[in-house]
């Protein structure tokens, strides 16, 4: 299967990466795996192993071809956008309390907003492994007060735990990207603290703060009596503010509501 460059493939080849990714998702303890963007089946065939339901679903056609021929009636494969179609619904069923697992190596383009989908089905699934543009992946993974601490941190501290597994490198993948990639490996170990419902909202609350992650929070927080209150200095700036001061800040009410959309960094 030749990448297409329109979809922005790049298939990955490291036999090591591919079994890595495939223990971490550890299909056989779990009821299936959903797969986002199988491409040509070099994952799909790893997952495979552990003989438990896999739906796949990706947006180019000849993916369905590649699958066939590579692992038969093995996979249910769904032709559709990972960044609209019903990914909840095409989650294997639960079986005995266990909930299903997700995997797949996500488009640098779109990255972003298929993780934040992800997120969403926190009740869903029990473990997502992905691989990611690498500075994506240390985004979502960092902690507050680091220089890549931003939306999506803070969206994933509230809703998931995340732990970043390893870089890797260009060479891993048919065509080399120009840039580094990395394996992030999320679970959801508790009941999330941020809602479905407050999801869209609080992502562009936390948005307008780092879109001057540089400035002081004042710049953005104006009232001193706020400050005071949930015991913020002014002269922090929006990568010092924890996860939590920034839930309780937005449902606070602190700033007025926005339909902007919200900043993924």
């Amino acid at each position: 299967m030749r990448p297409d460059k329109k979809l922005g493939q790049h298939f990955l080849r490291d036999a090591a990466v591919l079994e890595e990714i495939a223990a971490l998702t550890d299909v056989a303890n779990s009821p299936g795996v959903l797969e986002i963007g199988p491409g040509e089946g070099a994952l799909t065939a790893f997952l495979a192993r552990a003989d438990k339901p896999i739906v796949a679903v990706d947006r180019d056609p000849r993916a369905q071809v590649a699958l066939k021929e590579r692992l038969g009636d093995k996979v249910r494969f769904i032709l559709g956008d990972a960044l609209t179609v019903d990914l909840e619904g095409l989650l294997p069923k639960p079986v005995d309390g266990q909930l299903p697992v997700i995997a797949g190596n996500l488009p640098y383009n779109v990255g972003t907003a298929i993780y934040r989908r992800l997120l969403r089905l926190n009740r869903k699934t029990s473990r997502i492994v992905l691989m990611l543009q690498r500075e994506v992946a240390h985004r979502i993974a960092a902690s507050h007060g680091s220089r890549q601490y931003g939306v999506l941190s803070v969206l994933t501290s509230l809703t998931a735990r995340a732990m970043l597994v390893r870089d890797v490198p260009p060479e891993a993948f048919f065509p080399p990207p120009k840039v580094h990639s990395s394996v992030l490996y999320v679970d959801f170990p508790q009941e999330p603290l941020l809602t479905i419902g407050e999801h869209d909202a609080f992502a562009r609350f936390v948005g307008k703060f780092f879109q001057m992650r540089r400035k002081k929070i004042s710049k953005v927080l104006t009232d001193p009596s706020v400050l005071e209150e949930f015991d913020i200095d002014a002269s922090q700036r929006p990568e010092s503010v924890p996860a939590l001061t920034y839930l309780a800040l937005f449902r606070k009410g602190v700033l007025s509501s926005s339909d902007d959309d919200p900043v993924d960094n």
